[in-house]
């Protein structure tokens, strides 16, 4: 139960962050939608299941042996949860609409501030990527939180006004069993809308 509530904390700073970048954006002119790469091809990876949602406008791929499951009930819920039973770590897909005038700086930074706010330690490297064949950010942090130290990846992408961030969090000793899985599902990861 405690790690399926750090879960749901982890998910609600998500969209609440994404929530106060979009309500607190200064600027109301109309930003400029990124380009998808015109070479991006989500990665197939053979023996795994496919997990979409059409109104997220979504898909991933995720190995059969882990369990997947549509939180909803509300506008804090991730759209998409994935985990192995009985083990201390998660995979979570968020999405929100930011408004415009959000850039993909703003919405990394509030994400940062606000993990940084609601741990006891909060330390991590920044790194620019692509996600979906969308610029993107990469996070790759380690926090305490609740006496417990966690390892994680949020990979974060803005399009079309709408945030996207995918998360892999997992405590120290199984976070280097499932990191390899974690980025290949990441790299499966399409915007289909």
């Amino acid at each position: 139960m405690r790690k399926h509530f750090f879960v749901i904390i982890v998910a609600l700073l998500l969209t609440a962050t994404v929530c106060v970048a979009g309500c607190t954006s200064n600027n109301t002119s109309p930003s400029a939608s990124p380009t998808r790469s015109p070479t991006f091809a989500p990665k197939n990876i053979s023996g795994y299941r496919t997990y979409t949602n059409s109104s997220a406008g979504i898909a991933i791929q995720y190995p059969p042996s882990w369990q997947h499951s549509e939180p909803g009930g509300g506008i804090y819920a991730p759209i998409a949860f994935f985990n192995v039973s009985g083990v201390d770590m998660s995979f979570t897909i968020v999405s929100e609409n930011l408004g415009q005038g959000t850039t993909l700086d703003q919405y990394s930074q509030d994400l940062v501030l606000a993990l940084q706010q609601n741990s006891t330690s909060f330390t991590y490297n920044s790194s620019n990527t692509t996600l979906a064949g969308y610029p993107a950010q990469k996070l790759a942090f380690t926090l305490v939180s609740g006496g417990t130290t966690r390892q994680g990846i949020i990979e974060l992408t803005l399009v079309n006004n709408t945030g996207y961030a995918l998360t892999y969090v997992a405590t120290q000793d199984v976070y280097h069993n499932y990191v390899g899985i974690a980025q290949n599902m990441m790299q499966s990861f399409n915007i289909t809308t």
